[in-house]
């Protein structure tokens, strides 16, 4: 028999994950007899309402019920109260393991905010996992150990596999009309990655001037800052992307060595930077001899995008990193830098301090997907399904937060900048409003997190390529 007429209610004064807390309703629930021994639970929706949760954090709760031996799941039947009850009470990860460090931590290695609330992490623009091509990657990561096992298991791609250096020199050339040439291709990581060498490289242990955007990409500020003894200086963004006038004042000031820049769709704000700003900067870069890294870790799914300025560049000013992770799934660490020259040989070797090599194996499968087409198809696929969820998002938003939201950005980003109106237009209100979406399972980030000094915005950057139309429909009513 089905439980009903069920009350659940979350303990308010009580601390911890909102889905440990939804998990101890329910157990409460169970020990006073409301629900029987053998008795199966209400489903997912019909247990989110009573709980006043998202599904996914009633299905959390169910999950660390069941891990815990207080309920089993039964295929197409759902979770159902276990006959012989554990006599231990619920468990929220305590144990030996819990202790912390016998030792003074530094204050950078302290958490400064906590997760453990998270049910849904809106606070940036991810690829979906669901929708990678698990398949095709599937067959090609052992057809590559199969016929080249012993080569890829040897150390010594420094640069990255030449296969792949090949299929990604092509697909800049087709997808971004970058046109260069494999040796001037170096696969590494990640976004942090490409920073942290470039800033190894070009300003080192003996300083000097860095530009970067602000509003801009905070763990870009980071990097730089544990890479090199850079001097880091905010430029403003505004609707054209980054004002010159300020990086010219910067210039009249100090020479710069490196400008770090997303100009096709700006973290966070997504704004696309103006055509005639990007001729300026190149102008720039050549007259005063700096060095320009653009950060395209975004796939951008409009039909034409703009092309890259490293694609405008032809004196050697700029270095462009892509993504892979974006474009695939985030638990794929594949990114790679397209730099002038014979830059990547000497960067290659920097990478070499920090991480000996990269993983030739998955290296070569995923340069077997860029052959065979699958990346070409799975653009296609995910292109319409980004299209629909950034639609589903601007509905919802609009009808349960109508009048209190401002969207910003290009029609072809991962995330939405979002800027309070009306009376959401103080910075202290939306904080709070960030604030109270996190109590409710709900990530985002304060404006502040995205200002280079730390200044209250009344903004914050929603992504929404994680999740589905549906997905997105359930959370954004736990947003009011």
């Amino acid at each position: 028999m089905r439980a009903r007429e069920l009350n659940l209610t979350l303990d308010p004064d009580r601390a911890g994950p909102i889905y440990v807390r939804a998990a101890e309703a329910i157990l409460q629930a169970v020990r006073s007899g409301r629900i029987q021994r053998g008795q199966a639970l209400p489903g997912i929706r019909e247990l989110a309402e009573r709980l006043g949760v998202h599904r996914n954090t009633a299905l959390a709760a169910l999950r660390e019920l069941e891990a815990q031996g207080w309920l089993e799941a039964r295929p197409r039947s759902g979770f159902f109260v276990v006959e012989a009850l554990p006599e231990r009470p619920l468990c929220a990860g305590a144990g030996p393991g819990a202790a912390g460090p016998g030792f003074d931590v530094p204050g950078r290695l302290r958490p400064i905010t906590s997760t453990s609330n998270v049910v849904l992490d809106f606070s940036d623009g991810v690829a979906d996992a669901r929708l990678a091509p698990t398949e095709a990657l599937a067959r090609a990561y052992p057809r590559a150990l199969r016929l080249k096992g012993p080569e890829l298991l040897q150390a010594g791609a420094f640069m990255g596999h030449a296969r792949l250096r090949r299929a990604l020199a092509a697909h800049v050339a087709e997808q971004r009309a970058l046109v260069r040439e494999p040796d001037q291709v170096l696969v590494i990581r990640s976004t942090s990655m490409a920073v942290s060498l470039v800033a190894q490289a070009l300003v080192g242990p003996a300083g000097g001037d860095v530009a970067v955007e602000t509003p801009g990409h905070p763990l870009v500020w980071e990097t730089l800052r544990q890479a090199s003894a850079a001097r880091i200086h905010g430029l403003p963004v505004d609707a054209g992307g980054l004002q010159v006038e300020a990086l010219e004042a910067l210039l009249a000031r100090t020479p710069l060595h490196l400008l770090v820049l997303t100009p096709q769709c700006h973290m966070p704000t997504g704004v696309a930077l103006a055509a005639d700003r990007r001729e300026r900067i190149l102008a720039l870069a050549r007259a005063h001899r700096f060095a320009i890294l653009e950060l395209d870790g975004e796939y951008d799914y409009l039909e034409a995008p703009p092309v890259p300025l490293a694609a405008q560049d032809t004196t050697g000013q700029v270095l462009y990193f892509g993504s892979l992770s974006r474009l695939l799934a985030p638990g794929i660490r594949l990114g790679f830098l397209v730099v002038p020259g014979n830059l990547a040989e000497g960067l290659a070797k920097a990478r070499q301090r920090m991480d000996w090599q990269g993983d030739p194996v998955l290296e070569w499968a995923v340069s077997e997907l860029f052959l065979d087409g699958e990346i070409a198809r799975h653009l296609r696929r995910v292109r319409k399904a980004c299209q629909d969820r950034r639609a589903a998002l601007l509905d919802a938003l609009r009808f349960h937060l109508p009048g209190l939201l401002a969207f910003e950005g290009t029609p072809g980003g991962m995330a939405l900048w979002l800027r309070g109106a009306g009376k959401m237009a103080d910075p202290a209100r939306f904080d709070i409003w960030i604030r109270s979406c996190g109590l409710k399972g709900i990530k985002l980030r304060l404006g502040s997190y995205f200002d280079l000094e730390g200044r209250p915005l009344a903004a914050t950057r929603l992504g929404f390529t994680a999740y589905t139309p549906a997905e997105i429909q359930d959370a954004v009513p736990l947003m009011t």
